[in-house]
């Protein structure tokens, strides 16, 4: 996010804008890379191609739902040269790596994508992305009913499915907002940031707890973002989730990979 790039209408470069999607884009990648890394059961799937992933891929289901990320089932005999390749959103996406990542996604069995609805056999994960950037009393009630939802929506369409909320909050203390012409919102940090994080721990639920619908895993990165072309921080005290805390980023990972695993290891 460091990196400033045009985003959303008109040509002014922002590190976020609330008009594009390319930030939950780069999550869902970054989520997907670090589970290939991870994940022994998930990367041996990926060598012997009984995996594909699909980004904005739509849901079917009693409500037709759009899903951040899917991880498929890949359906037999389709041509290789129809699939995107996970490697191929590194420039399509603008992410930037250092060495290590570099070296580490080289070293990391080819992952092809999901073309569309009849390519899929089953989705085994499904990922919903989310952004807090600022504003944050007033976005809590909407951030939370959209979390709801699309837990509930990706149950009753794949009920065998592991649903995933994945969230980056924002904690820095004044923002530059794209859609105020570059208007600069100041944050009581880090208790904006922090009643967030406390609704995405407390009040989503984990299916676990509920027997039948909510999530399987949750997460959060927090960080702190001014939006004002200055370097992205991740934040890693106070309002970040501890790591003990069960939406602490390593342990959704952790948890991910037990979940698919239990499901889906044969």
């Amino acid at each position: 996010m460091s990196v400033a790039a045009t985003r959303g209408r008109g040509k002014r470069a922002w590190q976020y804008h609330s008009r594009s999607d390319n930030h939950s884009k780069v999550a869902c990648w970054t989520v997907l890379f670090d589970l290939l890394l991870e994940c022994d059961i998930f990367r041996a799937h990926a060598e012997r191609g009984l995996v594909g992933f699909g980004i904005n891929h739509v849901m079917v289901g009693p409500i037709n739902k759009t899903l951040d990320l899917v991880v498929t089932r890949v359906s037999p005999g389709r041509p290789a040269t129809q699939r995107s390749r996970f490697t191929d959103l590194v420039d399509r996406y603008g992410i930037v790596l250092d060495e290590q990542d570099e070296s580490a996604l080289a070293g990391l069995p080819i992952l092809e994508g999901e073309i569309g609805r009849e390519d899929v056999s089953e989705v085994v994960v499904a990922l919903e992305a989310k952004a807090c950037m600022t504003e944050h009393s007033k976005s809590l009630p909407r951030l939370h009913a959209e979390i709801l939802a699309t837990g509930y929506l990706a149950k009753r369409a794949q009920p065998r499915c592991i649903a995933v909320s994945y969230s980056i909050v924002n904690a820095a203390e004044k923002f530059v907002t794209p859609s105020g012409v570059g208007k600069v919102n100041e944050h009581s940090q880090p208790g904006d940031a922090r009643k967030v994080v406390r609704m995405l721990g407390q009040a989503i639920p984990l299916a676990r707890d509920t027997g039948s619908y909510g999530y399987d895993v949750i997460g959060v990165t927090v960080v702190d973002c001014r939006n004002d072309g200055s370097p992205v921080a991740l934040v890693g005290n106070d309002p970040a989730p501890d790591r003990h805390s069960h939406i602490n980023y390593d342990r959704m990972i952790v948890g991910l990979c037990s979940e698919y695993r239990a499901r889906f290891g044969t």
